[in-house]
């Protein structure tokens, strides 16, 4: 009888002291969880403050631009002689201002032949602020015997601009069939600055529905322009190709800034 009592009680020692060790050991894994849990939430804290801490990429300004294709119209007039109509744009693709100055135009016939070669050709406006278009224009008589068809190598000059991009406001704008042929141009422009403006260019670019460039008109103001003045303008082409009237004309763009020069 004393045995088996002592058996008993043994076997329930030995169950008690199985729990006990069973619970010991869950703590501690428990503990490692915690543990483990709390290095990781560590490592992704320090991560995300590495994050915020980089240094950003800064975005680097650049002077870009793209050359578009140069087109070329040529006519002959009621006198006999023999024009052509250069355009040539150039888009600032970048994020700073560039500064144009007069190109030439190398004109080839079909087998690639020098025919002509044109200095000095305007380019309005000088000045061209990121996503503007700028056109390198000229209107010329050729060479009799100049053939119809040719193609146009244009060299330009562009840059980036180190001085202030000035425009001035313009207004009351008309568009007419100019009385000797063409179209004329007349309207007010207005110098908003602080400064007066010296020799005013007033230039319009002028677009068919397809948007296509057709012709460009251009005058100079004689006298400054005084700032807070506004003062009206006239103009016309100098020899625009046959067919380019006021009812051809769907749109167009005006830039008037004063002469600026950048060496």
């Amino acid at each position: 009888m004393k045995k088996a009592t002592k058996a008993f009680f043994a076997g329930i020692l030995c169950i008690g002291l199985s729990a006990c060790g069973s619970s010991g050991s869950s703590a501690k894994d428990d503990d490692k969880k915690e543990e483990t849990a709390a290095e990781t939430e560590g490592e992704e804290s320090k991560e995300e403050t590495a994050k915020e801490e980089a240094p950003k990429e800064e975005v680097k300004e650049e002077a870009a631009w793209e050359v578009g294709e140069a087109k070329s119209v040529t006519w002959t007039d009621s006198i006999g002689s023999k024009w052509i109509q250069i355009v040539c744009p150039v888009t600032n693709t970048g994020t700073k201002n560039l500064y144009l100055s007069a190109g030439t135009m190398d004109l080839e016939d079909s087998e690639g032949h020098l025919v002509d070669s044109k200095n000095l050709v305007s380019v309005f406006p000088e000045v061209l602020q990121p996503g503007e278009t700028a056109y390198y224009y000229e209107e010329t008589i050729l060479d009799e015997g100049t053939p119809d068809e040719l193609n146009i190598l244009p060299h330009v000059k562009v840059k980036e601009a180190t001085i202030e991009c000035i425009r001035y406001e313009t207004s009351d704008i008309s568009i007419t069939d100019d009385t000797y042929g063409g179209v004329k141009v007349t309207g007010r422009v207005e110098n908003t600055t602080s400064e007066d403006g010296k020799l005013v260019y007033v230039v319009a670019f002028l677009y068919d529905a397809d948007n296509n460039m057709i012709g460009s008109n251009f005058t100079i103001l004689t006298d400054d322009l005084v700032a807070g003045d506004k003062v009206g303008f006239s103009m016309s082409g100098f020899s625009l190709p046959d067919g380019v009237t006021a009812d051809v004309v769907d749109h167009y763009e005006i830039y008037a800034y004063p002469t600026q020069y950048q060496f």
